[in-house]
């Protein structure tokens, strides 16, 4: 005969399975160390003496507008390889 769960029973933990993570061999205490790749956009970009200079220009564009630039594909990047190392 088939079990039908309460709505409050299929939302409980299992008290057994607490210590477990969802994948084997995963540690989230290990993986938490991949979030300072969101610091390193940060800091760059907040810096204004790294990139405060017209020269070099890339097609025409100061450096300091096209450093910036370059940080948006620089950040989704960090952030994919982020986004995949933790996830859990």
């Amino acid at each position: 005969m088939a079990y039908d769960a309460s709505r409050e029973d299929r939302f409980t933990r299992d008290p057994a399975a607490a210590g477990r993570s969802a994948r084997p061999g995963h540690n989230r205490e290990h993986s938490k160390g991949w979030y300072w790749l969101f610091v390193l956009p940060l800091v760059f970009t907040l810096l204004p003496m790294i990139y405060n200079s017209a020269d070099p220009e890339f097609i025409g564009i100061p450096f300091f507008y096209w450093y910036q630039m370059a940080w948006v594909p620089i950040t989704v990047a960090l952030m994919v390889i982020a986004y995949r190392k933790t996830r859990g």
